[in-house]
């Protein structure tokens, strides 16, 4: 029946094509429907991976007598939650007002103007204690609606303003007058970092992580942990133990896929056990850059190997499973997998029971089976477990997951056995793969891909990094026209880019964390290949987002302003400063401007002035900008003065970290993260040329590891012997170069000091 869905783009929309009930996709058309019949609207916002959609689509929209109520009442109204976050954003901030919590499927009515006036997410089809069944709630609305409809409008007025006053909350914290301690060096101050990693110490959990049951990867506050621990601070020893408990406890979990490599969405137990089955790129992305980095700085030995095999299994996973025509990243796979019998089982491709580990890895089976630490889930073959083995013990199928580290002797028994396992599992039915690519997404991907195998010494990620950002340059962004419209020719305009495509058709507006994620991936690739073509098609794309996003020098989240949308949210603009899922686009922007500055702003050097590299000589010193505009070179001096510009942008961005992340440091790692930058490597940049390219990658990665821009090395000489030479630079001068990778470390350690 739902046949405005059926020839959709999506595949969330296309699974709920064949049911009963008469779904429209969002947009104003369905509102204006609902207005004309004198209706409310009905939202079911979800995604494609999400388990609890695929259960409420079954037992209530597959339902005909529940279809026929709801096509009779309401304007059904499906949303794809990762193509339209904007949407999701608003009717999410609404769901969690009115039931203090969120998650998907949401269920969300609204009027035909826009604004909710109800909202919950999954609902059952019989009533729970403490939860209605969704016909109870489908009625209670028509009820509210024929008979208090007043009272309703109100309700509905009251929390449009609402929503709209946290926006305008949200804003505020963006505007915090600045304070003296965090300004003298930096957005924030020595006591917010020291604050902010003891808040994570007291809500740190006994199993790793920040939270209780369900454990989410805490991405957002592991990435200022790493950096706070690479900065020489008197809190860097705290935040590397910290971050050290929680990425050995993940590592060693069964939220890694330890067959297969790659993160699940969470666990839903607080030891890291049983996790919600679904993998989304967003997650994979975050945590390969954190383990890839981990691999590198991390004390212990067995740390830093663990960190090397958890990034390599996660990147040939990215490579393995998630590469689409083009190619791009795809979004996710199901948490789900359909079985032979039709029915939908979440994990049911990943599960073992121990009769059939033993059966499988009958040699190494005996010395991995003390540190094996898995839980029994009910699976699809009941006590069979997945295999539907039942003949061999009988027993629940388990997650994989590692009650300690390994022994040498036990990891390389691992490295025998887990092939044999990966074609166990290649042939049961495997979950589905929703082929979506999403730009921001796919630009944390390249940033951590280009990263990793610039810090770990893996070509082929880099290679990998490379190919992605060119798909996000041809399809994504059209700024050279190349970008190829979508259904109904709604690719991005010239100039822009879309957050979405579908087998290499672009479509939908990007968002702020769409350009400021794509510009950092690029500005990885030219970092990681010495591509200065990659610095110029950030700068691109940040420019773009700075014309777009920045107009007045406010940030906000979106090009433009749905109608809908700005009604639902009491006619705010909206901004997000905190950390979700992704990093918040406020911070992810900082990010992006900060890398551009450095990335624009190569010194100028030479002597006298004139601006060529010397072929020896003890040192280099640049000429300051002010310097090259006496000398009539306003090019130079334009190009310094943007650079100085988005560096000031980057810090003001992320200045309410001072006041904010020491209460809130999980939401807020993003931001910390810059601030620590901003505040031990403003305006530095590494240049390693000449020796051996094992000293340059050395020089590269102590560089990234200590927050520096690493721009191309094109131009700048090696020693005249052609041995090692090393520059650092700090705000448009070069020190004395240095001869050594020791050297550089040394020098990078005392600035952080």
């Amino acid at each position: 029946m739902a046949d405005r869905i059926a020839h959709a783009a999506s595949a969330y929309l296309r699974q709920h094509a064949h049911q009963p009930v008469d779904w429209w996709p969002f947009g104003p058309e369905a509102f204006a429907a609902a207005a004309e019949r004198d209706v409310p609207v009905f939202l079911s916002i979800g995604y494609a991976a999400c388990h609890w959609c695929h259960v409420m689509a079954a037992e209530s929209f597959d339902d005909p007598d529940v279809a026929a109520y709801l096509n009779a009442h309401f304007v059904p109204v499906k949303v794809d939650r990762e193509e339209r976050p904007d949407v999701d954003a608003v009717y999410m901030a609404a769901t969690q007002t009115l039931t203090g919590q969120g998650g998907w499927p949401m269920s969300v009515f609204a009027l035909p103007d826009g604004r909710t006036i109800h909202a919950g997410t999954y609902y059952p089809p019989f009533p729970r204690p403490g939860v209605p069944a969704f016909r109870q709630v489908l009625e209670a609305v028509v009820e509210t609606w024929t008979q208090r409809r007043e009272e309703l409008l109100r309700h509905a007025g009251a929390l449009a303003e609402h929503i709209g006053s946290v926006t305008d909350a949200q804003r505020g914290l963006l505007a915090l007058p600045d304070e003296g301690a965090a300004t003298a060096a930096g957005p924030v101050s020595d006591a917010a970092v020291a604050a902010a990693v003891a808040a994570l110490a007291r809500s740190e959990s006994a199993d790793g992580g920040f939270s209780p049951a369900p454990k989410f990867p805490p991405s957002s506050a592991l990435d200022f942990l790493l950096q706070c621990a690479a900065s020489g601070t008197e809190t860097a020893a705290q935040a590397a133990a910290l971050a050290d408990r929680t990425l050995e406890a993940m590592a060693l979990s069964a939220l890694y896929d330890q067959v297969g490599g790659g993160f699940a969405r969470y666990c839903v137990d607080a030891r890291w056990r049983v996790p919600h089955f679904e993998k989304m790129l967003y997650d994979n992305a975050q945590l390969l850059r954190h383990y890839a980095r981990w691999a590198v700085q991390a004390e212990a030995p067995a740390h830093r190997a663990l960190g090397r095999r958890v990034a390599q299994g996660t990147a040939a996973w990215l490579a393995g499973s998630m590469v689409v025509d083009g190619p791009g990243l795809a979004s996710s796979l199901d948490a789900d997998t359909v079985m032979a019998d039709g029915r939908h089982v979440e994990g049911g491709t990943y599960l073992f029971t121990r009769a059939e580990l033993a059966a499988a890895i009958p040699d190494e089976y005996p010395l991995l089976e003390p540190i094996l630490d898995g839980e029994p889930v009910e699976g699809p073959g009941g006590a069979g477990g997945p295999g539907g083995t039942g003949g061999l013990g009988g027993d629940l199928p388990q997650t994989l997951a590692f009650a300690r580290l390994p022994t040498g002797e036990q990891w390389r028994a691992w490295d025998r056995a887990r092939p044999r396992l990966e074609r166990i599992r290649a042939a049961r039915p495997q979950p589905g793969r929703d082929a979506k690519v999403v730009a921001a997404w796919n630009g944390l991907a390249v940033q951590a891909l280009a990263q990793a195998g610039l810090l770990l010494g893996e070509p082929g990620m880099v290679r990998l990094a490379r190919d992605v950002a060119g798909y996000l340059w041809r399809v994504h962004w059209a700024g050279t026209g190349a970008a190829a419209a979508g259904p109904g020719g709604e690719g991005a305009p010239a100039g822009r880019l879309a957050r979405v495509s579908y087998d290499g058709r672009a479509s939908g507006a990007g968002m702020l964390e769409d350009y400021a994620a794509v510009a950092l991936g690029f500005q990885a690739v030219a970092a990681a290949t010495g591509g200065p073509e990659w610095i110029r098609r950030a700068g691109e794309v940040l420019g773009a987002a700075e014309r777009l996003f920045l107009p007045d020098g406010q940030p906000r989240d979106t090009t433009g302003d749905d109608p809908l949308l700005a009604t639902a949210r009491g006619g705010r603009v909206p901004v997000e400063p905190f950390d979700g899922v992704v990093p918040g686009g406020v911070g992810l922007l900082a990010a992006a401007l900060l890398e551009q500055a450095g990335l624009e702003s190569a010194p100028v050097l030479g002597n006298g002035g004139g601006g060529g590299l010397p072929e020896g000589g003890e040192a280099v010193q640049g000429e300051p900008a002010e310097a090259e505009a006496a000398a009539g070179n306003t090019d130079e001096a334009d190009r310094f003065r943007r650079a100085a510009a988005r560096g000031r942008m980057a810090a003001d961005l992320v200045r309410f970290a001072q006041r904010v992340g020491p209460r809130a440091p999980g939401a807020t790692g993003t931001a910390l993260a810059v601030a620590l930058r901003l505040r031990y490597g403003t305006g530095t940049e590494v240049v390693a040329v000449g020796g051996d390219a094992e000293e340059r990658e050395r020089c590269r990665r102590a560089g990234l590891l200590a927050g520096a821009v690493l721009p191309p090395p094109d131009g700048w000489p090696a020693a005249p012997d052609g041995s090692l030479r090393v520059y650092l630079c700090r705000g448009g001068v070069c020190a004395s170069p240095f001869g050594s990778a020791g050297e550089l470390e040394a020098a990078l350690a005392a600035a952080g000091t």
